[in-house]
């Protein structure tokens, strides 16, 4: 009965550690509704529900990982050569120290403006409502908040951007 038992317990906990995480996959899919997100520092807080209206490339990173670190600076360079798209894009790094991250910001020539540092619980977070495979990557949300490209290229973006040349 014990052994019974221990199985039908195991098998429900391998079913709800599964559908957790194809939930956090599916909230994630194109076309659905992007999930919450609230970033700040001292000097600056956003939210997705304030940026309503607006196209917004998020950027997922890390000073350590070496293809997110190149895709903030990607998607920095392809905004200066298209200053007149209405993109909006908000880096949000998962570097362990704040300093490191600040530091790259600067080595990097980034807005500061465009780039926010979370760690702890509210990356943990980000990362899960995300589904993000190894906390990095980015997602372009459509003005009216739902997902329209994930980790998408510069040919992407000049495609699905309105006024893109």
């Amino acid at each position: 009965m014990k052994k019974t038992f221990f199985i039908v317990a195991l098998f429900i906990g391998v079913l709800l550690f599964a559908g957790g995480y194809a939930d956090s996959r599916y909230r994630t899919a194109l076309g659905h509704a992007a999930p919450a997100l609230s970033v700040g520092r001292a000097d600056s807080m956003i939210t997705l529900d304030r940026m309503r209206g607006r196209y917004v490339l998020l950027n997922f990173w890390s000073s350590t990982d070496a293809a997110s670190r190149q895709a903030v600076n990607e998607y920095r360079a392809w905004k200066r050569r298209n200053p007149d798209v209405g993109l909006e894009l908000v880096g949000v790094n998962f570097d362990e120290s704040e300093k490191l991250f600040r530091e790259i910001v600067r080595l990097d020539s980034l807005c500061p403006a465009d780039q926010y540092h979370v760690a702890g619980d509210t990356a943990r977070a980000i990362v899960d409502n995300y589904g993000l495979d190894n906390g990095y990557g980015s997602v372009l949300i459509s003005p009216e908040g739902r997902i329209i490209a994930i980790n998408p290229s510069d040919t992407e973006l000049a495609g699905l951007l309105p006024d893109c040349p």
